[in-house]
């Protein structure tokens, strides 16, 4: 039986198709696999808190009254001995008004009487001389004498009500000075808390104010960041209306106390400069360097099983065959891993789901996680 040439060629095709769906099936999976790159990598620790004045006070009047005017508002910034506001001045005024006219009455009287003993004085002496070479009579010079004596008593007693007179000014001065609400220290109105004609007690709160010269961040973070943390690591801060412009800190204080209830810790930042939008209780978000590899063979997090004890990852040898190799992880963050005992030209499963050691896979490289002979990789990456 003869087979025509045309059903020669049709079961060849139908042979190389089979042959080609077999060894299709055969074939190893691809997998993608990278390069370990050299880059920096940060862990840090985020928190958000509030940045406030490490000193506040509320400032008032020491007496009652009602309020007069207000010289300032809130976030205006002022200096020591600003004058803030002030009571209604009352029957005050007109005292302290009559104190200090008496005390110019009574300088100007004890200038008066000063200038007549002085007159008299310079006739005594006048008439002293003369006396001795008996042109003028002995009882001249002893109503000169006499004179000068009468005159001293007066200036005594204009200088008595000189004296009497500044003490009256000085009684009536501090009710007047209680009217008035002055900055203790230099800083910000923070908050106003009385408006003109607002009846007022003796030491009412009037203005809040803050002194921005001494500053911290009160953030709370989570216990189990306690093994992390210590005084004195570096921060990085940033004010959600200000990302592009961060500032920084330096963590200062550690606890003292865990809060069990809700498992948090509360840690203190004093920040090294402020920018000149930061103003009191300004929500902020940190960012704690807690641990830092510079320059590291890193990994993607997906890449390393970092819950193995110990941690490892899922290498390709040139068979492309899949081995298991331990790694030291030395630096972590969410996004990478910096590990030792690691070759840097060793290709690496990106993600290891799905795949065991002993399995043929094959590896499909991405550029970009192929390493640059003359520019590592570098970046810092957060959390």
């Amino acid at each position: 039986m003869k087979i025509s040439a045309r059903k020669l060629v049709q079961l060849a095709v139908v042979a190389v198709v089979i042959l080609a769906g077999l060894w299709l099936l055969r074939r190893p999976d691809q997998a993608e696999v990278i390069f370990p790159v050299r880059r920096d990598v940060v862990e840090v620790v985020v928190a958000t808190g509030r940045l406030q004045a490490v000193r506040e006070t509320q400032v008032g009047a020491e007496s009652s009254g009602i309020v007069e005017s207000l010289a300032v508002d809130e976030g205006a910034l002022v200096r020591k001995g600003d004058l803030l506001g002030r009571l209604t001045a009352g029957e005050t005024t007109a005292r302290l008004a009559a104190s200090r006219a008496a005390l110019d009455v009574a300088q100007k009287n004890l200038h008066a009487e000063e200038a007549a003993l002085e007159k008299y004085q310079q006739d005594l002496e006048r008439l002293q001389p003369l006396a001795a070479q008996k042109q003028v009579s002995v009882a001249e010079v002893e109503r000169a004498a006499a004179d000068v004596r009468v005159q001293s008593a007066r200036v005594d007693a204009a200088r008595a009500g000189f004296r009497e007179a500044a003490a009256e000014v000085q009684r009536v001065r501090p009710d007047f000075d209680r009217r008035e609400v002055r900055a203790p220290f230099g800083g910000v109105i923070t908050e106003r808390l009385v408006e003109p004609g607002t009846p007022v007690s003796a030491a009412q709160a009037w203005f809040r104010i803050s002194e921005m010269t001494s500053t911290e961040i009160e953030v709370e973070t989570d216990e189990n960041n306690l093994g992390k943390l210590k005084a004195g690591q570096p921060v990085t801060i940033f004010v959600p209306a200000y990302p592009e412009q961060p500032f920084f800190g330096t963590l200062s204080q550690v606890g003292p106390f865990i809060d069990s209830e809700r498992g948090i810790v509360r840690l203190k930042i004093t920040p090294q400069e402020l920018p000149d939008f930061v103003l009191p209780n300004m929500t902020v978000d940190v960012s704690i360097e807690v641990r830092r590899a510079d320059q590291a063979l890193a990994l993607p997090v997906s890449a390393v099983a970092l819950q193995a004890s110990p941690p490892f990852v899922l290498a390709v040898g040139a068979d492309g065959v899949i081995e298991r190799k331990p790694v030291r992880i030395i630096g972590r963050n969410p996004d990478w891993v910096a590990v030792l005992d690691l070759p840097e030209k060793l290709r690496v499963l990106r993600s290891q789901f799905g795949f065991a050691p002993g399995q043929v896979i094959r590896p499909v490289v991405q550029a970009a996680a192929v390493p640059d002979e003359g520019r590592p990789a570098s970046g810092v990456a957060r959390r």
